[in-house]
């Protein structure tokens, strides 16, 4: 419910990045795309599995969701979620895919146990599986194995459009025939229609001028994370100094640390191989992976392959954590400034 208390912010909930709205704006032709290929679970056909690419922040798990969601009001469908920057081994993906926490204790189940759960559960209704950050999934079995369900429709999820280009041949076998839909920035007067709803629903009148949505659209560089966020910041801050409106000044200041609250929150995101891989480049500076993957396999006692380690710096990149310089036979790897 909206806090009375506050004088600028009425709906928090609306402020937050993360937040799905009732209405999404300027992704029409990838939402048709995107039912159009799990139309076939309605009539128990084999639907069209999917791969949704695109740089960070411009709305393709939201629009996953929100149309699994409008299709649920059509029909009754499964739906299995996982992130897998969060989930990323075999045991974690289906596990969490599974969703029966409450009655499948986690520490005395096999991977095994939990895979044939999962099948049966697809086997009864209609499925659709969303694979939020696949890029990150660290055994190439879970792909494989998701490919085999015939009747589920799968949604990966990644920033790369050649993102299975790093896995093995007979995933990339088997997987081969997704449907790509790529996800474009916003421009700044898409993100600024973005942003008059989020001052619609989250924000009290008359506290923010439009003009001003522009301001943080023209700076948010097409990513709606950061647009969303750095409004959320500028609220707060007005709030914290007694304002009733929010000023540009404190926009300024906003911009700054929505970037770098995004930053943080790709750091803290990363698992210990990218860590490591991190911490390297931060000893050493620019490095081609060859030199990378030396001195990571002498640090880390369960290594990866030398292919995993390139899937996990390409992530690292899209998320503007790397710079890259140079042709694919001679990168060379930096920190981001």
């Amino acid at each position: 419910m909206p806090d009375s208390r506050n004088q600028i912010i009425s709906d928090a909930r609306v402020l937050t990045a993360d937040y799905l709205p009732n209405k999404l704006v300027h992704r029409e032709g990838e939402r048709q795309e995107i039912a159009r290929n799990l139309r076939p679970l309605m009539e128990d056909g084999v639907p069209t599995d999917m791969l949704l690419h695109g740089p960070p922040g411009t709305g393709k798990t939201a629009m996953a969701k929100y149309v699994v969601e409008e299709l649920q009001k059509e029909v009754f469908v499964n739906t299995s979620y996982v992130n897998c920057f969060s989930h990323r081994s075999r045991f974690e993906i289906f596990y969490e895919l599974l969703d029966e926490k409450l009655t499948i204790p986690r520490d005395s189940t096999s991977t095994e146990k939990v895979i044939e759960k999962f099948r049966d559960k697809a086997r009864k209704n209609p499925t659709i599986i969303i694979m939020d950050e696949v890029d990150q999934v660290t055994e190439d079995d879970v792909l494989y194995e998701l490919s085999r369900f015939q009747k589920a429709g799968i949604i990966f999820i990644a920033n790369d459009a050649n993102t299975f280009s790093h896995f093995e041949d007979r995933v990339r076998s088997r997987i081969s025939g997704v449907s790509r839909i790529r996800f474009k920035r916003y421009s700044k007067e898409q993100l600024t229609d973005i942003l008059k709803l989020r001052r619609k629903h989250g924000l009290r009148k008359d506290c923010v001028k439009t003009s001003q949505l522009e301001m943080i659209a023209s700076k948010a560089g097409g990513d709606a994370r950061v647009a969303v966020n750095t409004l959320r910041l500028s609220a707060r801050k007005a709030e914290d100094r007694g304002l009733d409106e929010i000023t540009r000044d404190i926009i300024s200041q906003a911009v700054d640390d929505a970037y770098d609250e995004e930053e943080l929150h790709s750091l803290e995101r990363l698992n210990s191989h990218q860590k490591e891989a991190y911490k390297i480049l931060q000893e050493q500076g620019s490095m081609q992976i060859g030199q990378i993957y030396d001195i990571y396999t002498d640090r880390v006692e369960d290594s990866k392959s030398r292919r995993q380690l390139l899937r996990y710096l390409k992530k690292m990149e899209s998320y503007d954590i790397l710079e890259t310089e140079g042709s694919k036979s001679s990168t060379t790897y930096s920190l981001a400034d």
